[in-house]
């Protein structure tokens, strides 16, 4: 009898101790990967790409966003993000010219953007929303 309660009372806990974790992650920063999901006024929605954002240390309010408009690690742009809002401080290091940029925060788990770049031939709005 008491082999049986101990083997169930151990099937219980190996069964209890395998189970998903199903609550949300909770995150204190904005650094880190997030997800892109992107939609132009000219072409509709984009195929998804990530992103990768990282705090400058030498400004708390200010973050760089490496892969934004997904043109490579490599480029970023640099924003503030200040409590709920989101600005440019900084162009891309390279290829497009943005003419318009604005964006709202949902404290380290959203980002909701809107930006007009100049793509040689004329302006082009997008809207993006990052997410975790």
């Amino acid at each position: 009898m008491i082999r049986k309660i101990a083997g169930w009372l151990l099937a219980i806990t190996f069964f209890w101790a395998c189970t998903v974790n199903n609550e949300p992650d909770i995150y204190t920063s904005y650094s880190g990967r997030w997800k892109c999901d992107e939609t132009s006024s000219s072409v509709g929605y984009l195929k998804p790409y990530m992103v990768t954002i990282e705090k400058n240390t030498t400004d708390t309010m200010q973050y760089f966003i490496r892969n934004f408009f997904d043109v490579g690690e490599n480029q970023l742009i640099v924003v503030q993000i200040d409590s709920t809002t989101v600005s440019l401080i900084q162009q891309p290091t390279s290829g497009h010219i943005l003419q318009s940029f604005s964006g709202k925060a949902t404290p380290y788990n959203k980002l909701q953007l809107s930006y007009t770049i100049f793509d040689g031939e004329r302006n082009v709005y997008f809207e993006a929303l990052y997410s975790r």
